[in-house]
């Protein structure tokens, strides 16, 4: 190797202006993908392909690529790349370093692949979580060498990005993934980068079993009550009780996986429109054993009012014999006078006794006599104000509510999904 003389593995290879050093990848795995942390982990083969003139051989050999692998590597010139965005980075050496380098002596192209595991930083969206897609980034940058001295292009030979049939995530989809060229500023001078996208779209079906549906049926729940009669009381706040304390539980460990944004995600407009329904449909046995007891209350002042006015009428009146008496005399006053003779007795009225010969004057009234005296609306018509017929005001509330709150529910179900699934951005 005529070069070899002068060489050095810290001294990057001369041609004639900047290094062109290509880059490509291949996903053998992606995931897991950590909400909480808002990291997602990747584990790929990593290739970057670059020509060093020094490595040419001037005498012709059949066998123009060379294999390396081991030490000899580390004692070759390489890129300086990193990834800027990783938290967590490894090389993989089970059973020995997974790393191959393959030099051709012809042109001096050289070959250098390895295998990596990084977990990269995510800045996620979460405001239409569970039903959001989110764009990973893979950040490689030069970390000593600007772009005077290096330049990172994506592979022209091989696709930049390929995904092994491995690589999935049980909880996402991959859309596709996208790669671009960039230049980084720092206040040491410009260097080449390189960005890869991994778009992501979540899967639903997780949470539609653990979150959506048990949420529903415990709304569901609550509804109960409303067909529960309202005097039960033990039931109806039993049932009010676990509706409100399981929907909790239900939004704690909803909002555990999950950073504290300062903005309202999805999932929080759901859990939180579920809970005012369970709260209210718990507060509106309170609304219904108020108007329940106020209802009571009106019907015994009316039955006590009533059953007084009857006491003192009955009072008032006295017994049969006085009120007949009271009547016959009232009768007797009130009849017309005329003037007779004082010796003779009157002449035939409708007031005289059969016939008219045996001088008896007795005035009769026409009055029927019972054994008792019984008051009724014909004998006091205005005497006793009549109960007002009124409906229980608690019971119609909850027959009410048990139309109007799974209405409500279905309205508020059709405008989340529609809105969330189809109109959010």
């Amino acid at each position: 190797m005529a070069t070899t003389t002068s060489f050095s593995v810290d001294i990057i290879p001369e041609s004639g202006g900047a290094v062109v050093v290509e880059v490509d990848t291949v996903m053998i795995s992606v995931g897991p993908v950590n909400d909480m942390d808002m990291t997602w982990t990747a584990s790929f083969y990593f290739r970057q392909e670059w020509t060093d003139p020094r490595l040419i051989l001037l005498t012709a050999d059949p066998e123009n690529r060379v294999q390396l692998g081991g030490d000899h590597i580390n004692r070759l010139w390489l890129p300086d790349t990193y990834f800027s965005n990783s938290k967590i980075d490894r090389k993989h050496d089970v059973t020995v370093p997974n790393h191959l380098m393959y030099i051709n002596i012809t042109s001096g192209r050289v070959l250098f692949s390895q295998r990596l595991t990084v977990t990269l930083n995510c800045a996620m969206n979460l405001q239409k979580f569970p039903h959001d897609q989110q764009a990973c980034d893979m950040t490689i940058e030069s970390y000593s060498y600007n772009t005077k001295d290096l330049e990172l292009k994506w592979s022209s030979s091989r696709s930049a990005t390929d995904l092994l049939p491995t690589a999935f995530i049980p909880e996402f989809t991959i859309v596709q993934t996208t790669v671009e060229d960039c230049v980084t500023m720092y206040a040491t001078g410009s260097f080449p980068c390189l960005r890869a996208t991994v778009e992501l779209s979540r899967e639903i079906g997780y949470y539609i079993t653990e979150t959506y549906i048990p949420t529903i049926l415990i709304v569901v729940l609550s509804w109960a009550s409303f067909w529960i009669d309202h005097e039960a009381v033990p039931a109806r706040i039993s049932v009010g009780l676990l509706t409100v304390l399981t929907i909790t539980t239900q939004i704690s460990g909803s909002r555990a996986q999950l950073p504290k944004v300062p903005y309202i995600k999805a999932i929080d407009v759901w859990m939180s429109t579920n809970l005012v329904f369970v709260f209210v449909a718990y507060m509106e046995y309170a609304v219904v054993t108020v108007l329940s007891r106020r209802y009571k209350k009106t019907q015994s002042g009316q039955r006590s009012k009533s059953a007084s006015l009857f006491k003192s009428l009955s009072c008032g009146l006295g017994s049969d014999s006085s009120l007949l008496e009271q009547t016959e005399n009232a009768t007797v006053d009130n009849r017309p006078k005329t003037k007779t003779n004082s010796r003779q007795p009157p002449s035939s009225t409708p007031y005289q006794n059969g016939s008219a010969g045996n001088g008896a004057y007795k005035p009769q009234l026409h009055v029927q006599r019972t054994s008792s005296y019984s008051l009724s609306s014909e004998t006091v018509p205005a005497a006793m104000p009549p109960v007002l017929d009124t409906k229980d005001t608690g019971r119609r509330v909850d027959k009410i509510s048990r139309f109007l709150f799974p209405f409500c529910f279905i309205i508020f179900n059709v405008i989340y999904w529609v809105y969330y699934l189809l109109l959010a951005p």
